[in-house]
């Protein structure tokens, strides 16, 4: 049975509903953009202008950061040349307006110049504040925390100082060599002889110790009943077993 083709459709119907396709489109626009066009608009003024005070304030931190540099820079060239009074102002601005960094290196600072001109107290203070500023960078704490309870010893109870120095008498701390002659005087102080020795035969042993320390911590623990013949001639890695007594050593 033969079936009858499609009859040819009118271009004009085409068209016609191609414009109210379009029409409605454009009408479904205007609706959004009458309903929610305000807030987009306010969206997008929001975005640019914290794009805008983020790059202002990222610029100003740069801005801020690189005049500190030049301040303190100019500072120590002042320590360097003798100058220290014309420095010490300059250090004081630093720590009041600059970075955390660059506060923390202007109180180290003065903390030295106090320890030159005698100032011990004034000193250990500067140094407790950048120690206990848990803003700044670890190595600069332990930094300031040795110079801080070196300056405090004789001040300090045995059982406080051990307390603040334990954590770097653990394992290969690499501030074990200041640590660790602390610790040992300490113990003595408290009466404590046996618990002072190992850490002077440890101390002899770490070849990262100054050559004056080692030969003092050798002589603090044979004086203590160490058997100070185990140290060799090879280095003793800090947290570790000491090695066996070479046979130089043993004559």
């Amino acid at each position: 049975m033969a079936t009858n083709p499609p009859a040819p459709t009118d271009p004009r119907d085409d068209a016609f509903i191609r414009e109210v396709d379009e029409e409605y489109r454009r009408d479904e626009v205007n609706k959004l953009a009458r309903r929610y066009g305000r807030w987009v608009v306010l969206a997008i003024g929001v975005g640019l202008a914290a794009l805008g005070g983020f790059l202002y304030w990222q610029a100003e931190q740069k801005r801020r950061v690189e005049a500190t540099s030049e301040q303190f820079s100019q500072a120590l060239d002042k320590v360097e040349s003798g100058s220290t009074p014309e420095a010490l102002p300059i250090l004081a601005d630093v720590v009041k307006a600059g970075p955390e960094s660059y506060r923390a290196l202007s109180l180290l600072t003065q903390a030295g110049i106090a320890v030159r001109t005698g100032e011990a107290e004034k000193a250990a203070g500067l140094f407790r504040s950048v120690a206990d500023d848990a803003k700044v960078a670890g190595p600069l704490r332990d930094a300031a925390r040795m110079n801080q309870l070196r300056l405090d010893y004789d001040k300090m109870a045995p059982a406080d100082l051990l307390k603040q120095l334990q954590p770097y008498l653990d394992g290969d701390n690499p501030w074990f060599p200041v640590a660790g002659e602390m610790a040992g005087l300490a113990h003595i102080k408290a009466g404590n002889p046996d618990k002072a020795g190992p850490i002077f035969l440890r101390l002899a042993g770490d070849m990262r110790a100054p050559q004056s320390v080692r030969g003092r911590a050798e002589q603090m623990a044979a004086m203590l009943g160490e058997d100070v013949t185990k140290l060799g001639d090879k280095p003793q890695a800090a947290g570790g077993p000491v090695p066996a007594p070479t046979e130089a050593t043993a004559q």
